[in-house]
């Protein structure tokens, strides 16, 4: 019953925003993982040059993953914000035909 609700509610065009929102999360989750992972790396590390690095690694996955997260969130609401919008574009660039005088 759920499932029907959710279906009504979306707009047509919905399985390549689907995959949109599955792209963004598995980007961010990548990005989680090696934060944490090279964070973890620096704590086990002895020497201090490459800890700092271990950590700025992290530190640049991480806001990069929330970086792609937040383009990918304003990507997906422009589109539903302005779901018609694209078949005007199209319509709008189709050549017309050429009058014969």
């Amino acid at each position: 019953m759920i499932k029907n609700l959710v279906k009504l509610n979306q707009p047509k065009g919905d399985a390549f925003n689907l995959k949109v929102e599955s792209i963004a999360v598995v980007t961010l989750m990548i990005c989680i993982f090696l934060s944490f992972y090279f964070a973890y790396l620096s704590i086990q590390e002895i020497d201090d040059t490459l800890k700092k690095q271990l950590v700025t690694f992290a530190a640049y996955t991480l806001i990069t993953g929330i970086v792609i997260m937040a383009c990918m969130t304003i990507y997906i609401g422009l589109k539903r914000a302005f779901p018609k919008m694209e078949s005007r574009l199209k319509r709008s660039e189709e050549p017309s035909e050429p009058d014969e005088t």
